[in-house]
């Protein structure tokens, strides 16, 4: 089984990670994703699924995407990727984490529970708005 889901992402393609019932008219979503841009002839790639091999397990709740920067020129351009292997960590939309070239396991493991950390945050903050 490959380290990253091979899919084209975009924006509106988010599978929300949890959601939050304040109200029967209210519900917050919050989700923490990671989005791998490689091609198949990279050999430092190649290293970095190795790496990754098993993060899906450990971190259920989080979305992991793989994009080929040479067969989605669309997706690689609106991240503004320019090298491989590039790994981003989102929050809500937000980047939290870069990685340029072979990053190891425990800095993309770290990079996860801070973009989880501030995903969570966030539905903290509107929580305590709405409920005044």
């Amino acid at each position: 089984m490959p380290a990253f889901e091979s899919k084209r992402w975009t924006a509106l393609s988010l599978r929300f990670r949890t959601s939050m019932w304040l109200s029967p008219n209210t519900i917050v979503y919050y989700v923490t994703e990671v989005i791998l841009f490689t091609q198949e002839t990279c050999g430092a790639c190649a290293t970095q699924r190795e790496k990754n091999n098993g993060l899906e397990d450990a971190y259920p709740d989080v979305e992991f995407r793989e994009v080929d920067i040479q067969t989605d020129l669309e997706t690689t351009e609106e991240y503004g990727v320019r090298k491989t292997p590039t790994t981003l960590a989102y929050a809500n939309g937000e980047r939290i984490d870069e990685c340029i070239g072979v990053g190891e396991r425990n800095e993309l493991g770290a990079a996860i529970e801070r973009a989880d950390q501030q995903s969570a945050g966030l539905a903290q903050r509107v929580a305590s708005i709405v409920r005044g």
